[in-house]
């Protein structure tokens, strides 16, 4: 018999335990509830929740120090949280994502939509969607879309899982950032919102290669609002350039940073209200990891990813080089992702491998493509 799935719901407001609880079991899950900080907390680490409802607004414990705290626990910091709160503000948004919330949700809360919600997050964390009544199912059909790469969607039988993170990894030549721009050309065709994060290479000169792939020059697909850059790589130059709409000005600075690529994605309807999806490349986190204290980078990068399900299952590619950080720091940021592709370059061929994907079987076997 399989274990139904676990929801921690808490809130100060019994009205809400109640009309939430009520919805939730009778969608045939476990419902476990607490009714300030710390008594959600201490139930997170006792019972060990599927996922976990919170409110803001708590006695002893705000929801934002709840969630941080479950995510610097090592035995419950894969818990997937929404944030469930009064505060609908942008603000409130943007600092619950920064602490780790995978969702956020205003009140009063439409509870179809929570149902929903739940039910793409568990889909999203776990790889085991629930069925009707609630059980965790031991088969998952996954939403794939195409990578741009033909051999890599061969052996993912049709694709990418939509909505993944995916860190790719490689020496220099090895064709990361080829790579990339088949993945954003294959999405702009599709009329996908496409954002590249630019922070080792000129945004000019990445126009213009992802104008050899599309059908028009990139600036056209810039125009009709399907194709926004965010230019860190002025920063690294001392050059700023005006033109740039979504840019970092002055020293680099990650909340600046994430600011900015908020502003491009509310432009592309990536955000918690628009739910547009679509896709991105950050290239290259190398820079990252390298440039600031670690704890700091990491978190960006978590932060990053978990927009991903709020913002209508947004498939991110983190760009990597290989031999820019230690192992150990390597295996923290791959703890992050959904999948790692790993890029190979030899006497003019190029090269890839599976070396992880959750949920999906795959072949780690290198192909050339």
């Amino acid at each position: 018999m399989a274990d139904k799935v676990k929801i921690l719901i808490a809130d100060d407001e019994p009205a809400v335990i109640d009309l939430v609880g009520k919805s939730l079991k009778d969608a045939g899950y476990d419902v476990v509830t607490a009714k300030d900080g710390e008594e959600a907390l201490s139930k997170a680490k006792s019972e060990h929740p599927d996922i976990a409802l919170l409110d803001v607004k708590m006695p002893k414990k705000d929801g934002f120090e709840v969630c941080r705290s479950i995510r610097a626990t090592p035995d419950i910091s894969g818990t997937p949280v929404i944030i469930v709160s009064a505060l609908g503000d942008e603000y409130n948004k943007i600092t619950g994502f920064s602490e780790g919330a995978d969702d956020y949700m205003a009140k009063p809360v439409n509870l179809e939509e929570l149902k929903a919600r739940v039910k793409a997050l568990l889909f999203r964390s776990h790889g085991i969607p629930p069925s009707a009544s609630g059980k965790k199912e031991e088969e998952a059909s996954y939403e794939k879309i195409p990578s741009g790469i033909a051999s890599l969607d061969k052996m993912l039988q049709g694709g990418l899982p939509k909505g993944s993170n995916l860190l790719v990894i490689g020496t220099l030549g090895a064709g990361k950032s080829l790579f990339a721009r088949q993945f954003l050309a294959t999405g702009i065709k599709q009329n996908e919102k496409c954002m590249f994060v630019a922070l080792d290479d000129d945004p000019i000169l990445i126009r213009n290669e992802l104008s050899k792939t599309l059908p028009g020059p990139s600036a056209d697909f810039e125009r009709l609002g399907i194709l926004r850059f965010v230019d860190g790589y002025s920063w690294s130059t001392g050059h700023q350039r005006p033109e740039e709409k979504y840019s970092i000005s002055g020293t680099l600075d990650l909340t600046q940073l994430a600011s900015v690529i908020s502003d491009a994605g509310t432009e592309l309807g990536q955000t918690p209200q628009a739910k547009a999806g679509g896709r991105r490349v950050i290239d290259s986190i190398s820079s990252l990891l390298v440039n600031f204290e670690l704890p700091q980078a990491q978190r960006f990068v978590s932060q990053v990813a978990r927009t991903s399900i709020a913002f209508g299952l947004v498939t991110t590619l983190f760009l990597m080089e290989e031999g820019a950080v230690t192992d150990q720091v390597l295996s923290n940021i791959k703890y992050l992702m959904d999948g790692v592709i790993e890029l190979s370059e030899s006497k003019g061929k190029k090269s890839l491998r599976i070396s992880h994907m959750k949920w999906l079987k795959y072949s780690k076997d290198p192909v050339e493509w």
